[in-house]
């Protein structure tokens, strides 16, 4: 057969009727397993690829589906309810569709609504915001009707618990920056209006040292002010090695990733103003050596997130570096510049662990630089406290980690009356305040005292709790000392009406 005599459309035809049919079936219901008319099917190879046809890909009064598969494959299946309803869209990830597949019954997961009004600085509404919601984990979720309205508004379901709500306005006249919030939800919640403020583009091309382009460069926007990083959808360059970015006036850092596998060292622009359109010129990449190692606990066991920080041992300069945290098996690698350097190895918040450095290591080529992390304690307890209602002694203990510059360290009163007024008072001075202790962690000098009002019910013996944040300087001149902190609580029953807590110590480690 010479299939060149027949027409386009029918060796289409044809060739299709090759191919295998599958079928899946099965009835889809909302979490109060009422059944959902309406729903919406559609399927993409797992593997990637093109896309299969689909017949039937609904679900009728009853939800239920029978819906053919052309051809027979391996899928991620997605259940979309109507714009309307609030459960939330279902993904079936590597559905093996091979003649007729019963998938059972279908339970979409229970949404909220998220709802609110999107509008640019001179208080227009701004239709089309594309708008994407991200797990706790910041992975990427499924959502529909995920853009505003020609009026600006826009009702979404979403998952309730902690998300991400990210809306790009993207090309709009005029420009407006890109937002992203941090939302906990346990209810159908408004948001109101949410004026977007004036954007200015930020641009700039980044090449090697021989004048080439660098494609996939992500590139990354600090506010100086706040110390958070920006949301800058479409922020890696292209072939060329062109990147753009849309932000609201201020003073940023702005940092160059260039892709692992091109082993260029990474920079940052620092203080960057942005008042207008600005193009930062010509980022020149220069070539670097791979930095590689495995860090690990003193007790052997390795963790991911350990943070590695590179320090100039000549100027003090922080040196920029890329995804430079550990993998699970605590092994990291990086590309840095040659020369002689301090290497950081500082675990996320809360490990009972120190941090970990190296001093002036040479790097002329490919280095392995391992570390070991110190045991490090949240405090130990000094001396005794006095009783208050109910003869109950409050606590004071230490929060996370004592470590340099971790911001989530703290300190936490219990076991007080409840409802109750409290006062705290720690040492030393260039931690955050002046308190002079004497021995056994008696106080010589109670100022200055900072104010907690404790939860609980009121006048419940125990039921008083609270929380005082006190972050560790940056400050490597703390190294060693000992952190003392001391509390009492207004209390009726107490001898004097002040029921003291032990004494807190905690030693200050890198």
């Amino acid at each position: 057969m010479n299939l060149r005599k027949f027409s386009a459309p029918a060796a289409i035809v044809l060739i299709a009727s090759l191919a295998h049919a599958g079928v899946i079936t099965g009835t889809v219901r909302n979490a109060a397993g009422q059944p959902v008319a309406g729903v919406n099917i559609n399927a993409s190879f797992s593997s990637g690829g093109g896309n299969p046809t689909l017949l039937n890909d609904g679900t009728d009064a009853a939800g239920h589906f029978t819906t053919t598969i052309t051809p027979d494959g391996v899928y991620d299946i997605t259940f979309v309810p109507p714009a309307s309803m609030v459960p939330l869209v279902l993904v079936l990830k590597n559905v093996a569709v091979v003649g007729t597949v019963n998938l059972g019954t279908l339970t979409l997961p229970a949404g909220v609504w998220l709802s609110g009004t999107v509008r640019n600085h001179l208080n227009q509404p701004i239709g089309g915001v594309n708008l994407d919601v991200l797990d706790a984990g910041g992975n990427l979720l499924p959502t529909n009707n995920d853009f505003t309205d020609a009026f600006g508004n826009f009702q979404v379901a979403v998952p309730a618990g902690p998300i991400t709500f990210q809306l790009d306005p993207g090309a709009t006249v005029p420009l407006a920056a890109p937002i992203e919030m941090a939302l906990d939800l346990a209810a159908d919640t408004s948001l109101g209006i949410l004026a977007l403020k004036q954007g200015f583009t930020v641009s700039a091309t980044v090449r090697r040292t021989n004048g080439t382009g660098v494609a996939s460069v992500d590139v990354d926007v600090m506010s100086v002010a706040t110390g958070q990083k920006l949301y800058t959808p479409g922020d890696n360059s292209s072939s060329t090695g062109l990147v753009d970015v849309v932000v609201p006036a201020g003073t940023y850092d702005v940092e160059f990733c260039p892709p692992f596998a091109d082993h260029l060292v990474a920079t940052t622009l620092f203080g960057k103003v942005v008042a207008a359109t600005t193009n930062l010129g010509v980022i020149t990449l220069p070539a670097g050596v791979v930095l590689s190692g495995t860090v690990q606990a003193f007790n052997g066991v390795k963790y991911a997130n350990v943070d590695v920080d590179l320090t100039n041992a000549s100027t003090g300069a922080d040196v920029t570096l890329c995804a430079d945290n550990t993998a699970s098996n605590g092994t990291y690698a990086v590309v840095v510049p040659t020369g002689t350097f301090h290497v950081k190895f500082t675990p996320p918040g809360c490990l009972p662990l120190g941090s970990f450095k190296a001093s002036s290591v040479v790097i002329a080529a490919n280095k392995v630089q391992n570390g070991t992390l110190p045991s490090a304690s949240s405090g130990a307890i000094f001396g005794i406290g006095t009783p208050g209602t109910g003869g109950l002694v409050p606590t004071l203990s230490g929060v996370c980690t004592p470590r340099v510059g971790n911001a989530l360290y703290g300190l936490s009163l219990a076991n007080a009356r409840g409802g109750a007024h409290a006062f705290m008072t720690y040492s030393p001075t260039n931690v955050l305040a002046a308190t002079l202790f004497t021995g056994g962690g008696i106080l010589a000098k109670r100022q200055p005292l900072v104010h907690i009002k404790l939860g609980g019910a009121a006048g419940v013996a125990g039921a008083g709790s609270g929380m005082f944040d006190l972050p560790i300087a940056n400050n490597a001149a703390l190294v060693g000392l000992t952190l003392k902190a001391r509390a009492y609580v207004l209390d009726p029953a107490a001898a004097y009406q002040h029921a003291w807590t032990p004494a807190l110590h905690a030693t200050i480690v890198l």
